[in-house]
């Protein structure tokens, strides 16, 4: 009975090492719409942050971007510029 249950497991964990090299090169990363993106060592895309998630979690908006500071450049979530046209400012 237990080899019926570890058998789809194995099976898993083998096709996924299997798998053909998406052909990054690794520790390169990249925004796939609203996810931060980042090359392993087998040359296989994997996310590295769901921007989305992270705003959810935050309660503020966040997008990925490419970011270039301080000698670290890559993608990653950043907050969200605010809208040019939104007025802020206090109560009239």
């Amino acid at each position: 009975m237990k080899a019926l249950l570890l058998a789809p497991l194995l099976a898993t964990a083998l096709l996924t090492r299997c798998r053909a090299p998406d052909g990054c090169a690794p520790v390169a990363t990249r925004c796939a719409g609203n996810v931060a993106e980042i090359c392993n060592a087998d040359g296989n895309w994997q996310v590295a942050a769901d921007c989305d998630t992270v705003s959810e979690h935050s309660h503020a908006v966040f997008t990925c971007t490419f970011v270039s500071e301080d000698g670290v450049t890559g993608h990653t979530c950043v907050p969200a510029a605010p809208d040019a046209g939104t007025e802020t400012g206090g109560v009239l």
